[in-house]
């Protein structure tokens, strides 16, 4: 009953959209199209179970199909006005299921409408997608990696299987990716998650005093130590988990020491010499090639494949772009939760800044850019001017997000209206903003929008 409600609500969402969407099945039968999309393309309702070929002549949804790659062009709608026409593949699970055309008539002048309408429509799209994955919600305690890219769902899939063991577990991944994040759901999903839960960072602690840190000392052990000794951080991990974070970092010497603590899971402390029993699952991590680094001597090949049992490899934000805007609205709450203020809005051309920038930092890096915005912008609205620098003098890299790719077009489009509306006014701008059917106000902010308040314009 509420599944045949919520389909009954989309049906009734897409049916009320200005912006045409048709979809059709892996072989280009059309299996839905709404009003907008009859309307601009001329296409009657009785076209849904014929093949999108068959009554469309623009389409390129063949070729979508075939190479599973995102096509967009300008086209004429039925009453020949200019559209953009994007077509792209839809996936479940890894495997093309179909395809959607979306076609949004360029009679839109107002920004601010377009921004609405294409609110809409990624709304309509995360509910699909919220659907298409529902089978798939990870538990609760692995949710910060709800993604779209299958390789993350992968790592997800199996850190949710390994868990419940007492597998040791090796992390991989650059700077930022999350790995103190996944260690921490991997111990709490597993059967330990009521014991101790320790971390350590092998590269933050200096050589000399790592050992005393890790399996603790006896009082006297050295000039500064305390009389009664301390217990390190295995000792504190007993019958619970420790995570060992940069294990790349760990000089050779003590990386002998944590193999007979895994082999013989007993160790002793600094100035100790009664063996010290440990019952402590290892979860390790490092942003460095373990690989390479027992080619060159530097780390123990015994050690790396008894700490690499199972590996995660968590891949960097620049190979999975499509969980950006899902990042960029989670962060946001986050961040504004704390801060107590309300979510900002963010300018469509610092949005495509934040899908375009190749992240090195990777989510710790967004998140720290989202956090200096937030703190930068005068209002609520993040623009182009409250990201770095590093943002804003990038070229674009990688692949586009599809529904950033359209803003752009968008914006591209109405940049040119109004270039065309001053070179036909002699750069007047109340006439200007009467020929495009806006307000002077909005005229200049959109002038201000486009670096175009300062150019002079000659009368054609």
């Amino acid at each position: 009953m509420e599944d045949n409600f919520l389909e009954n609500l989309v049906f009734l969402a897409a049916e009320s959209l200005p912006i045409g969407i048709l979809v059709v099945d892996e072989v280009g039968k059309i299996i839905y199209l709404n009003k907008a999309f009859q309307n601009l393309a001329g296409i009657p309702n009785e076209a849904v179970k014929k093949n999108i070929n068959d009554v469309m002549e623009e389409t390129l949804m063949s070729q979508v199909l075939k190479t599973g790659e995102i096509v967009t062009k300008i086209i004429f709608t039925a009453n020949g006005q200019e559209a953009v026409l994007e077509e792209r593949p839809l996936f479940h699970n890894g495997k093309l299921v179909g395809g959607i055309s979306l076609l949004i008539s360029q009679e839109v002048r107002s920004i601010q409408m377009l921004k609405h309408k294409l609110s809409l429509l990624e709304q309509e799209i995360e509910h699909y997608q919220e659907r298409l994955a529902v089978r798939n919600i990870p538990d609760k305690h692995f949710q910060p990696f709800i993604s779209n890219n299958p390789k993350m769902q992968e790592v997800v899939k199996l850190a949710e299987r390994v868990a419940a063991s007492d597998v040791n577990i090796l992390i991989t991944g650059e700077t930022g990716t999350g790995k103190d994040l996944l260690s921490t759901a991997i111990h709490h999903k597993s059967k330990r998650a009521n014991r101790p839960f320790i971390k350590i960072n092998c590269a933050a602690i200096p050589a000399n005093l790592l050992e005393s840190e890790l399996f603790g000392y006896e009082g006297g052990a050295f000039t500064s130590a305390r009389s009664t000794g301390k217990p390190g951080k295995f000792e504190l991990a007993h019958k619970g988990t420790i995570f060992l974070d940069e294990i790349g970092d760990m000089p050779l010497e003590m990386q002998a020491k944590i193999l007979r603590v895994i082999q013989e899971r007993e160790f002793e402390r600094v100035g100790g010499t009664k063996p010290i029993k440990v019952d402590v699952r290892i979860i390790a991590a490092t942003n460095r090639d373990l690989k390479d680094m027992v080619d060159k001597k530097l780390f123990r090949e015994d050690l790396y494949f008894r700490l690499n049992v199972v590996e995660l490899h968590l891949p960097p934000l620049r190979e999975r772009r499509e969980d950006i805007p899902y990042l960029i609205r989670t962060i946001l709450a986050k961040l504004c939760h704390r801060y107590e203020i309300p979510a900002p809005e963010i300018d469509p051309a610092a949005f495509q800044m934040l899908m375009n920038y190749d992240w090195p930092g990777n989510v710790r890096e967004l998140e720290n850019v989202l956090e200096r915005a937030i703190n930068l912008a005068p209002s609520r609205y993040i623009g182009p001017e409250h990201l770095p620098p590093a943002l804003r003098d990038g070229m674009p890299v990688g692949e586009m997000d599809p529904k950033g790719l359209l803003g752009m077009m968008v914006d591209n489009f109405e940049k040119q209206k109004i270039i065309d509306a001053l070179k036909a006014t002699g750069g007047n701008k109340v006439r200007a903003a009467k020929m495009l059917g806006i307000s002077r106000t909005g005229l200049y902010k959109k002038l201000r929008k486009y670096g175009l308040l300062t150019k002079v314009y000659t009368k054609k």
